[in-house]
């Protein structure tokens, strides 16, 4: 018998093996039952955490319920469940650009815009400089701009910024953030020139 033989009967019988034992695994799960989310989660945090422990971030089960499965829901400080940030539409001429961290190499783009239908300005957040550049898409003093923009603070001021999802500059659409809010310039597409 050849070594290239001996080889693929090895690995055959091995295979074989491993198939056996998985399917000897599956049948002996199918009637194993696991312990209560809370029970478990208690042994993990420590001895006795979340069976009325008080002061540790585990869940406090009802006395009696410790034996029971069921799902709880943990409240993390700190932690804040997602809700969708609000879009508003913006449009008008820029009066005013800024370029806010242009010293760190940062240069996150800022324009005040003044709607002259509603009489108001507001203050947009756009992207950083080279990014703009790289879409085609420089703004300057008295472009016409329109565009959809989040409003990420639940204030109803006016002078809160908006951070624009989509911009339109004299005509050329560009788009700056996904439609969840995350900048789209975030990997930042390679080397900056």
């Amino acid at each position: 018998m050849t070594a290239e033989r001996l080889v693929l009967i090895t690995g055959a019988l091995l295979g074989l093996f491993v198939l056996v034992a998985a399917v000897v695994a599956e049948d002996a799960d199918e009637g194993f039952e696991f312990e209560s989310s809370g029970t478990l989660i208690a042994e993990a945090v420590g001895a006795g955490a979340g069976l009325g422990t008080p002061g540790l971030n585990a869940p406090q089960l009802p006395p009696g319920m410790a034996g029971e499965a069921r799902m709880q829901t943990v409240a993390i400080p700190g932690l804040v469940p997602f809700s969708a940030a609000q879009t508003e539409r913006f449009g008008g001429r820029v009066v005013d650009v800024s370029a806010l961290g242009t010293d760190i190499g940062w240069g996150q783009v800022h324009v005040t815009v003044a709607d002259d239908t509603r009489g108001v300005t507001r203050l947009v957040s756009l992207a950083p400089t080279w990014y703009l550049q790289y879409l085609g898409c420089p703004v300057g003093r008295n472009d016409r701009v329109a565009g959809i923009a989040f409003r990420f603070d639940s204030a109803t001021a006016m002078d809160v910024p908006l951070y624009a999802r989509t911009v339109t500059i004299n005509g050329r659409s560009c788009q700056l953030r996904s439609d969840e809010g995350f900048a789209l310039w975030s990997n930042r597409l390679g080397q900056r020139q």
